[in-house]
């Protein structure tokens, strides 16, 4: 098939600690720091607007601050074959929309500001969760970008983040 189906059953699970950590990594850490605690190396890109490390063995991408002391400061999970990342125990890599819906409405119960992005992407500021969703084949599957340190307080809009 041209496209992948997701594959839960292989990926690694990473627990998210809202705005501090997810899974190993903890918000604040250096590029080395990173590397080191995946036991992987990336080089540091940038697109003009970010820096950042693709682990693409990991499925994700690690955002950092800015160039001049480049710190942790957001994680993009890839939705086909990034870690299960889960909030409690609600598993938020890799889903289906109507899947998500009734976790995304009792978190809001739970007096979570729930915020929508111009394009309808589902946020939580106050967790540092975004949930963008990613096409593969006829279906939208749900792609954390998980925020920590002084990105969760920007306009999310704005974060330049790929």
């Amino acid at each position: 098939m041209w496209f992948e189906k997701p594959l839960s059953q292989d990926r690694q699970d990473w627990q998210l600690s809202p705005l501090l950590s997810v899974g190993p990594l903890e918000f604040g850490m250096g590029p080395g720091e990173v590397a080191s605690v995946l036991g992987l190396t990336a080089g540091l890109q940038s697109n003009g607007a970010a820096v950042f490390a693709p682990f693409w063995n990991l499925g994700i991408t690690a955002f950092y601050s800015d160039r001049t002391d480049p710190r942790l400061a957001a994680v993009v999970v890839d939705h086909l074959r990034g870690p299960q990342v889960s909030f409690g125990d609600e598993a938020l890599t890799g889903r289906l929309p109507s899947e998500l819906d009734p976790w995304i409405d009792r978190m809001a119960d739970l007096g979570h500001e729930l915020l929508f992005t111009s394009n309808g992407q589902p946020s939580f500021r106050d967790l540092g969760i975004l949930l963008q969703l990613r096409p593969n084949g006829d279906r939208s599957y749900s792609r954390p970008v998980l925020l920590g340190g002084q990105w969760a307080d920007r306009d999310w809009e704005a974060l330049p983040i790929i």
